[in-house]
């Protein structure tokens, strides 16, 4: 059984230096989770760029770094000022929303070497991944120690050869440890009604993927250019950041005004297509506060 320390990290990084009130709901919400879940692990580290970070909880420690760091040269950066024996990187809109995943992802550990969801990007090959070729860095557990040791491997993208942590798995796998999977549900309902997959898995975690855009749009719209905002909404696929701006007021921002902006009309969008969202994912129910 595993008694050893457990530390979970995150990197909370704004994207602009202003209108940081639109990024509040993403913090409250991973920090609400991970206070529900507060007997899985022992610390929380808060990896703070730009964020500024002022209210943290008890079990959290913020370590501020360079915003110019991408995130997995924070991780290495600040690798060595963690204390536990194990730890679990997760991107803040890594949502998990049932208990006792934290606590599966770690006690696998007793047998494994590093837990991940795996993910197949780039011309790097393996048949060690289950048709998959990389780790991903927003679910992604090892023993401390263990990563120490590949510090001086490449954990950024390359492309075409691989992804962020596709090196880094490459040379792990090399090395030969041993590896365990976590399943991954990329499964989405959209706005026009197109289903990726019948439902979603409802494994009681989800990686929304680029969470942070609602934030980026609003901040942008109130405080920056608004012309960026305008074209972003003109040029970028709209059922992306739609499906995005759900999980945004599933965890208690308010992007209302931009569903208004687009000429959608509150039925259509809040009331037919956010509750059949809810019901896709089976989330557990949130009161939302919506103010258009």
């Amino acid at each position: 059984m595993n008694t050893q320390n457990k530390a979970i990290v995150v990197c909370m990084h704004k994207y602009t230096p202003f209108g940081g009130e639109y990024y509040e709901p993403i913090y409250n919400y991973f920090i609400g989770q991970t206070t529900k879940f507060r007997n899985e692990f022992d610390k929380l580290y808060l990896v703070d760029s730009n964020w500024e970070i002022k209210n943290a909880p008890d079990f959290a420690e913020v370590i501020r770094v360079n915003p110019n760091l991408r995130y997995y040269e924070a991780y290495k950066e600040i690798l060595p000022q963690i204390k536990e024996d194990l730890v679990l990187f997760l991107d803040n809109d890594t949502v998990i929303y049932r208990k006792g995943i934290i606590d599966k992802i770690f006690k696998q550990l007793d047998n494994f070497d590093v837990v991940s969801i795996y993910d197949n990007c780039g011309t790097y090959k393996t048949d060690k991944l289950n048709a998959k070729n990389k780790f991903t860095p927003y679910l992604f557990a090892i023993r401390k120690e263990l990563l120490m040791k590949y510090r001086d491997v490449e954990w950024g993208p390359a492309m075409p050869e691989h992804e962020t942590l596709g090196k880094l798995t490459q040379v792990m796998l090399e090395d030969g440890l041993n590896p365990y999977e976590m399943e991954e549900d990329k499964n989405s309902i959209y706005f026009d009604g197109i289903e990726d997959g019948e439902k979603g898995k409802d494994l009681g975690y989800y990686h929304i993927r680029s969470g942070s855009v609602p934030a980026y749009l609003l901040a942008t719209k109130h405080y920056g250019n608004p012309q960026t905002y305008w074209d972003y909404l003109e040029n970028q696929p709209q059922r992306e950041y739609l499906r995005q701006i759900c999980w945004y007021n599933y965890m208690g921002g308010d992007a209302g005004e931009v569903t208004f902006d687009l000429g959608l009309s509150y039925k259509d969008f809040w009331v037919d297509y956010f509750n059949k969202f809810k019901e896709y994912h089976n989330l557990p129910w949130r009161k939302q506060f919506l103010i258009l």
